[in-house]
């Protein structure tokens, strides 16, 4: 019987992990944007659409050749713009929620860019990364529901 004995506590173990790893499926995510999602979407949603709405300002630098007010506005008030979106991306359902934070980190890219060339006084290169920029931002606002 003593021989048998550490057999058996492998014999137990096995099965245990067994049972432990079959126990419990994971929680099924929701397909669509329940009530319960769409309040916690719209918690973050006005603040970035609120960055959306500065982007004319960018914009008016831009066009102005304006390069140290157009990195101080990167920097300033859009400077945690990425941070904003991400915690929104977060909310989404996960089917929305990759390609979001994707494009949270295009339009960080691009806003990178942009004062890049912003410092080296390259216009063309400004403009482009700005259009890039918002052409991107707009892609991940159609990304987010709306309550109605």
């Amino acid at each position: 019987m003593a021989r048998f004995r550490p057999i058996l506590g492998i014999i137990l173990a096995a099965i245990a992990t067994f049972i432990v790893s079959c126990g419990g499926a994971a929680p099924k995510q929701p397909l669509t944007y329940t009530p319960e999602i769409l309040q916690r979407v719209q918690i973050y949603a006005p603040a970035v659409n609120d960055l959306r709405d500065r982007f004319p300002e960018l914009q008016n630098f831009i066009q102005e050749k304006d390069w140290v007010d157009v990195s101080s506005f990167i920097h300033g008030p859009l400077g945690e713009m990425r941070f904003q979106m991400n915690r929104l991306a977060s909310t989404l359902l996960p089917k929305d929620a990759d390609q979001a934070k994707q494009l949270a980190k295009e339009v960080y890219v691009h806003l990178e860019r942009l004062d890049q060339a912003a410092s080296e006084g390259n216009q063309v290169i400004v403009g482009q990364e700005y259009r890039n920029a918002l052409d991107d931002f707009d892609a991940f606002l159609n990304l987010i529901p709306s309550n109605g």
